[in-house]
C-alpha cells in the first residue's frame, strides 16, 4: 500500500500542469481526512488547503493543530503562518527552507495529526452587551444613501434585508437569533486590529446575507455586521461592508488599561464563544464609557470545546438547518434580484 507520502509524490508527477491553480503537491481524502492541497503562492509562500471550499469547523481546527505542531518544530526559515477558516498561509525564507523540503515538513507533519474528532480546544465565552438596530449603525446607512448608492435592496435598512434573506416575518427575530447561538472565533484580524471572523455554532440561527456593493465609507467602531454566514465587530470607524445589525463594545484597546486586554490590545482569541447580549443604547454608552477607562466588569468564562460533541449536536440539528438554509437561499436569490 502506497504511504501518504508517495500518494503526494505521486500527484505531483502524474497531474496535469496548471499554471492557474499552481498546485505543488496534494494528499488525497482518505480515511476520514480531508484532502490536503498545497499550492503556491508566490515565491515566498504556501497555502495549504483542507476539502472542499464549504463552511466547516473541523477543517479550522484541523489548520489549528497543523499551526500548532510547525510553532513546535520551529524549522529554521519557516517565517510566520496565518490561519484561515480551511487554510493556513505559510511563509518561508527560500535560501534557507527550499521547496522541496518544506513541502515534505508540511506533509510529515501532517501525517501527525491527531484525529480531530477527538480534539478539545480552549474556548472562553465572552458575554457582549450590544444596541440591536441602533442610531449610529442606522447613520452609517444613512450616510450611504446619501454619498454612494441612493437604492439598493440593503437600502432604507440593513436589519430588514436581512430579516427577509432569511426568512423572519419580523425585524425583532434577528435580535433574537443573535442571542440564540455562540458564536465562534475563527479568525482575527479579519481586516486590522484584531477584528473578528465569527460564526453561530448553531446552524438553526446561522443568518446568511450578501455583503454591500460597493462598500460603504464609514463605519462606526464597534459596529456588529453580517457578511455571508460571518459576523464580524468593527475595531474602528472605518469604511465596510457588511450588513449593521447592532453595536458593542470595543475590542481594541491600545493602552491595555484594564485586565481583558492584559495580554494583547486587541480582546478576543480564536475559538472564543461570543454571547451577544441586548441592551439599550443609554445602557451600551454607559457600558463603552467604562471599557474607555478600563472599569467595565466584563464577563469572561474560561472552558473547553470539544469537537466531537459539537458534530453530534450537528447530526442531531441537520434537518432543521437545511430547512433553514433551503429557505435563506430561495429567499436571498428573490430579494437580490437586479442586485
Amino acid at each position: 500500500m502506497e504511504t501518504r507520502r508517495e500518494l503526494s509524490l505521486r500527484n505531483r508527477t502524474e497531474r496535469p500542469a496548471s499554471i492557474s491553480d499552481a498546485i505543488a503537491a496534494m494528499i488525497p481524502e482518505r480515511n476520514g481526512q480531508p484532502r490536503v492541497i498545497y499550492r503556491l503562492a508566490g515565491d515566498s509562500y504556501i497555502l495549504v488547503e483542507y476539502g472542499e471550499m464549504i463552511l466547516d469547523l473541523n477543517f479550522r481546527f484541523r489548520v489549528h493543530f497543523l499551526e500548532m505542531a510547525l510553532r513546535n518544530q520551529q524549522p529554521d526559515g519557516l517565517l510566520e503562518m496565518v490561519p484561515g477558516v480551511r487554510s493556513l498561509l505559510v511563509k518561508y525564507d527560500g535560501m534557507k527552507l527550499p521547496l522541496g523540503s518544506l513541502l515534505h515538513i508540511l506533509e510529515e507533519t501532517e501525517e501527525g495529526i491527531p484525529s480531530i474528532e477527538e480534539a478539545i480546544v480552549p474556548s472562553r465565552i465572552i458575554h457582549l452587551p450590544f444596541a440591536f438596530h441602533d442610531r449610529w449603525t442606522r447613520d452609517a446607512m444613512s450616510r450611504y444613501s446619501r454619498s454612494v448608492r441612493a437604492e439598493a435592496p440593503y437600502l432604507p435598512d440593513n436589519v430588514e434585508f436581512v430579516a427577509r434573506c432569511n426568512h423572519l416575518d419580523t425585524v425583532d427575530k434577528v435580535n433574537v437569533y443573535l442571542q440564540a447561538s455562540h458564536h465562534m472565533v475563527i479568525g482575527l484580524g479579519d481586516v486590522y486590529l484584531g477584528a473578528p471572523c465569527a460564526v453561530p455554532l448553531d446552524p438553526r440561527y446561522r443568518l446568511v446575507v450578501p455583503k454591500y456593493n460597493p462598500a460603504r465609507m464609514y463605519t462606526p467602531e464597534g459596529a456588529i455586521g453580517i457578511g455571508g454566514a460571518y459576523i464580524c465587530i468593527y475595531p474602528m470607524e472605518s469604511p465596510g461592508g457588511y450588513q449593521l445589525v447592532g453595536r458593542t463594545l470595543q475590542i481594541w484597546n491600545t493602552w491595555q488599561n484594564s485586565g481583558a486586554f492584559k495580554e494583547a490590545p486587541w480582546l478576543l482569541r480564536n475559538f472564543d464563544r461570543l454571547q451577544f447580549e441586548s441592551v439599550s443604547e443609554e445602557e451600551l454608552i454607559a457600558a463603552r464609557e467604562a471599557m474607555a477607562k478600563g472599569e467595565y466588569a466584563l464577563r469572561i468564562e474560561n472552558g473547553t470545546f470539544s469537537v466531537k460533541s459539537y458534530n453530534e449536536f450537528l447530526v442531531s440539528v441537520r434537518a432543521e438547518a437545511e430547512n433553514f438554509k433551503n429557505l435563506q437561499q430561495k429567499w436571498t436569490n428573490h430579494w437580490t434580484k437586479g442586485y
